[in-house]
This record gives structure tokens, sequence and C-alpha cells, in this order.
């Protein structure tokens, strides 16, 4: 699932507006990455529309559950090698044949788009909060003199999460 060539989950000039920084600034854009990748790991879930081929195992039913969703379009489904067109399919992720699939291992490929387009406000703002957090603790180095003393210190990336992040993530999560 991670695509690191994925758009960040919010935008940079709405992050810009939120902390007070240029839409240029490399330190913001690292940030958005980092939260967009945050949300994206902890959901399993890229939640931006895209097109992924995934196998699947079929238990020899006459049903299949794709693993992100919401479904917008399965384009093949494959059996065993075979391209099968007499299927149909729900926004909610079931494939469904009039036939049992064969009980195998790895014996499905689908084809299919999903995400959202956009992505959706929730996500937008919980990606926005964490990366305005990312960005004012993003490590850097901080160093003062005193007389003939100096002294530096770095600081570390510790960002917690909030109860609307966790909301959000359970949300979207794909298990």
């Amino acid at each position: 699932m991670a695509d690191d060539n994925l758009e960040p989950l919010a935008s940079i000039a709405d992050l810009a507006v939120k902390t007070g920084a240029s839409t240029d600034d490399e330190k913001l854009k690292l940030a958005l990455r980092l939260a967009s990748g945050r949300f994206r790991e902890q959901t399993n879930n890229p939640i931006s529309m895209v097109t992924e081929t995934v196998v699947l195992d079929s238990d020899g039913g006459r049903a299949l559950t794709l693993p992100c969703l919401p479904v917008r379009d399965v384009s093949e489904l494959q059996i065993d090698g075979e391209t099968v067109s007499d299927f149909e399919w729900s926004a909610m992720g079931a494939i469904r044949l009039d036939r049992p699939i064969p009980n195998r291992w790895r014996s499905v490929q689908v084809t299919y788009k999903h995400g959202y387009d956009p992505v959706p406000k929730g996500v937008q703002d919980v990606v926005l909060e964490q990366a305005a957090a990312i960005y004012q603790m993003l490590p850097g180095v901080v160093s003062y003199t005193t007389g003939a003393e100096q002294r530096t210190y770095s600081t570390a990336l510790t960002v917690g999460t909030t109860a609307q992040w966790a909301a959000m993530v359970a949300r979207y999560k794909v298990d």
C-alpha cells in the first residue's frame, strides 16, 4: 500500500496559513509529508484515490472482500490467471460471482480503483494539526554563547496525537 509518490493528504498552502510559514519552506513540506505518511501507515490505507493491483486468497466461496475502501471501479479480475468478466462489485469492497472461486491461496488478482478525491475534510484537518506539531518539533540545533562558554543542544522529534487523530485513524483503518 505505501507509496511515497502519493500527494500529501492536505495542502501545503493550508499548512502555511496554520503555521505562519512560507509554502516554500522545506521543513514545512517535510512536516506535511511526515504527517501524511503517519496517517497512511496507521490506517494501512492510502486514503487518496489510487488504482492498485492486489493478489488475494480464496476460501472456495463465491465472494471476496477487497482490502481498501471505498471501491470506485474494478477494472480487471483474474482467477488462476484467467480474466473473468461475469462478476459484480460494490463500493463496500465486495466482489461476487455466480460460481465458486477455486479454494487456493493467491489465486485471485484484482485491479481496482479506490480512495477519496478530494481527501475527506476530517482527514485533512488532523493531518494539518499533526504536521503543524511536527513542524514545531522537527530536529534542530539550539546554541548559545555566554562569555567564554558555548552550549549546543539538539531537539528531538516527539509529537503525540489527539483524540480527533485517533478517531480519524479508527474511521479509515483497514485491517
